[in-house]
């Protein structure tokens, strides 16, 4: 067995890094290599691959083939950037490691140390992650723990929706016990990087390790297809053809995912990367290596122990297989070999190093080719680590044995879904409406006409039919792209709790990055009305019913804890349910005759307008209006208790509000002294807080007093809150605009 350490491939010799030109090569050589790839092609249907070999340092062969998108005539060239999906992951450690040579940061780090706002679910880990524990995948969270954040594209979650989701996500085994592979780590390993470099992440990448290493056509961040040009799309196959999805548009967007998996290449992109891992130098930049032999080792030095399985054994001989910092190293028979796959929807990569012959290949496809990459990788790493005993391009016999572990494991895992048909509303009425999980978000399950939709607000292509398989129920996607379908199962609300509702996967060995499991929703209320004006939610001017009410309706402008205008609020006017709008002014009317009056903050509040809040309450970064609504608060404790992702006010029988005392005119009146301003974000401001003066409070009660006596009934955290019960619509929330 001849595994050698990565440190033994680091002697130094120099090489013209940018000349990719493809060196003679035996003609046998390509011909074996072109015979795999052509019968890859017609097995598997790829709509475009590119392939690239590099042999003694030197790239021995380029092979090209298909289109850019199918049915269209633009060929795949050595220029054709494809998606390299987590093949990125090695160039975020590169990016690190030069960081680390230059002082700004160190492997072992704490996080915290430049993320301050980094969290996870045990506080004890949150303080020990280390910056080389964000790489090497033994977190303690489940496999691919949170990617719904990432995929399906497009979505609406950002970065710092992953820096916040860590923080719910819990783990399934000890900090640092076992591997599982998980992607939203290397997003907080880009931000360490754009934190410790002072620009972000694409801007760094680019400076850092595209420009010193002549990969001219890589693209990280936003740009121009069409100025870029050359761009494969992803495909999917749909009966027997090919037909491209999730096509890029001219204005290609920067995505939430770039550190580990956003960088798209061309193939002589990839050779320039493998030439400078396969080289026993570096480029140098004034001297100075582009990286240090330190770090280089570092990189390549095993530090997860990960599972072997028995096609490894059984095909490579395979004894040894670890995580170094964002590449997999292994024995293939007895050779010391470091890998990498990126699999994206309809996108497929593979780069894969002999450092002992300083020889590897690059593979990028644009299909549905998780087979074909497997089968082309075995086929190829044999040309150099094979007995000689199989044909040089025997894709046929992996295919076939591929092709039986498949069916194998279907027959025993998957169960069968096809006796399915529509859920009927009714048949789900108790479990309907709209749910949350902390780290996803909103989800509705709602009554369509004759069926029952489940849509995640910021996820739209997680939008399907709810189907019943006997006494089951699945979603059944809408959007074909999205093809892991997903078991629901719902729990009843009781006196103590709301309805809870999870998810599975249907296949259960499905790709890891549809992680329903690791979703726990809590039912908010009932489904959204769909009204589209205040008539058809049965909302009222509350100016009209009560005449003469006086109206400080702060979020129509910028008077409140936001700062800024909020979402829904076209006019500082007040709604509210009917009879609730005559409870008021009942209230209204008493007060009248002992010379107080009402003065309303807020009433009716779009559903919008509670996710602005939420968003505001998740942007830890905002910290403008702290002084004067949360000065003793940390932001991140004002949810749930202050700032909750559901708001009796969406129904129409909520509001805010305080009392004034006037002069015997009925006119000049001024607010009486409650203790703390409206929306004071403090126990202060709890109804009943002994932190205030005795007349403070006597003043609360007095509002409190008059509200009750005709039902309404006060939210003891916030001594200027009321909801008007029996609510008229207890169950049900209005997204109609405060107009």
């Amino acid at each position: 067995m001849r595994i050698l350490p990565a440190a033994a491939t680091l002697c130094f010799v120099a090489f013209a890094l940018a000349d990719t030109a493809v060196s003679a090569a035996a003609p046998s050589v390509k011909s074996e290599i072109d015979a795999a790839i052509d019968d890859a092609i017609l097995r598997y249907h790829l709509p475009g691959i590119a392939v690239g070999v590099v042999e003694n340092g030197e790239v021995v062969h380029v092979r090209t083939a298909g289109v850019l998108v199918a049915g269209e005539a633009a060929p795949v060239t050595r220029r054709t950037l494809f998606k390299v999906a987590s093949n990125t992951k090695s160039m975020t450690t590169t990016l690190l490691a030069r960081l680390v040579d230059r002082g700004a940061l160190r492997w072992d780090d704490p996080v915290v140390k430049h993320l301050p706002r980094f969290r996870m679910h045990d506080p004890w880990v949150t303080r020990e992650m280390q910056v080389r524990d964000l790489l090497i995948h033994n977190s303690g969270l489940p496999a691919g723990a949170g990617d719904l954040m990432l995929w399906p594209e497009p979505n609406a979650y950002t970065r710092a929706d992953v820096l916040r989701g860590l923080a719910h996500l819990k783990p399934a085994h000890s900090f640092r016990s076992r591997y599982a592979y998980d992607n939203l780590l290397y997003i907080v390993a880009g931000e360490v990087a754009a934190a410790a470099g002072g620009v972000p992440y694409d801007a760094l990448l680019r400076r850092e390790v595209f420009e010193p290493l002549r990969m001219s056509r890589c693209q990280v961040g936003g740009w121009n297809r069409d100025a870029v040009g050359d761009v494969a799309q992803p495909h999917m196959r749909v009966g027997d053809r090919n037909v491209a999805i999730r096509r890029d548009a001219a204005a290609v967007a920067s995505t939430t995912m770039e550190a580990a998996g956003g960088v798209r290449c061309s193939v002589d992109d990839m050779l320039a990367w493998m030439r400078y891992w396969l080289a026993a130098g570096s480029p140098s930049q004034a001297g100075t290596p582009f990286l240090s032999a330190d770090q280089r080792a570092a990189l390549w030095t095993p530090h997860t122990p990960m599972p072997v399985s028995q096609r490894m054994r059984d095909w490579n001989g395979t004894h040894f297989y670890a995580y170094g910092y964002g590449w997999r190293l292994q024995d293939i028979d007895g050779e010391f070999s470091v890998s990498h796959t990126g699999t994206l929807a309809g996108m497929y990569s593979i780069v894969h190093l002999l450092p002992e012959r300083r020889a590897g290949f690059v593979i990028l496809m644009n299909g549905e080719a998780d087979e074909a990459r497997t089968v082309l990788n075995q086929v190829l790493v044999k040309r150099w680590t094979g007995d000689g005993s199989a044909p040089a391009h025997d894709v046929a016999r992996y295919a076939a044995a591929i092709a039986g572990e498949a069916e194998s494991r279907e027959s025993a895992r998957v169960p069968g879904t096809s006796a399915r048909k529509p859920a009927a509303p009714a048949s789900m009425a108790a479990t309907l409406g709209t749910y949350h999980d902390p780290w996803f978000g909103e989800a509705t399950i709602c009554a369509r006409g004759d069926s029952v939709h489940f849509a995640a607000h910021k996820s739209p292509s997680l939008e399907g039919v709810v189907m019943r398989v006997g006494d089951r129920l699945l979603v059944d996607w809408t959007d074909p792209t999205v093809d892991t379908e997903a078991w629901l199962e719902f729990t009843a609300a009781t006196s103590d709790a709301p309805g809870t509702l999870r998810m599975a996967k249907v296949d259960p060995d499905a790709d890891f990055s549809a992680d329903y499991e690791d979703l726990s929703f809590t039912r908010l209320r009932g489904c959204d009305s769909g009204a589209r004006t205040h008539a058809e939610a049965g909302l009222v001017d509350v100016a009209s019913h009560v005449p003469g009410i006086e109206l400080d309706i702060r979020y129509a402008g910028r008077d409140n804890f936001l700062g800024v205008p909020v979402d829904g609020y076209d006019a500082p006017r007040c709604y509210l349910k009917a009879p609730v709008a005559a409870a008021l002014a009942k209230v209204e009317r008493d007060l009248r005759s002992q010379g107080l009056r009402l003065r309303v903050f807020d009433c009716y509040r779009p559903v919008r307008a509670v996710r602005h809040f939420v968003a505001w309450a998740q942007d830890l970064d905002d910290q403008r209006t702290k002084p004067g609504f949360y000065p003793n608060l940390d932001k991140q404790a004002l949810m749930p208790d202050y700032i909750s992702p559901s708001s009796g006010h969406s129904r129409g029988a909520t509001l805010d509000l305080t009392l004034l005392r006037c002069a015997r005119s009925g006119r000049d009146c001024e607010p009486l002294d409650m203790g703390t301003p409206f929306d004071f974000f403090d126990p202060s401001a709890n109804t009943d807080s002994g932190a205030v003066t005795g007349a403070q409070r006597a003043n609360r009660r007095l509002l409190r007093d008059a509200m009750e006596r005709h039902g309404f009934r006060n939210y003891p955290l916030e001594w200027w809150h009321y909801t008007w019960q029996p609510e008229p619509a207890p169950d049900t929330a209005y997204d109609v605009p405060v107009r």
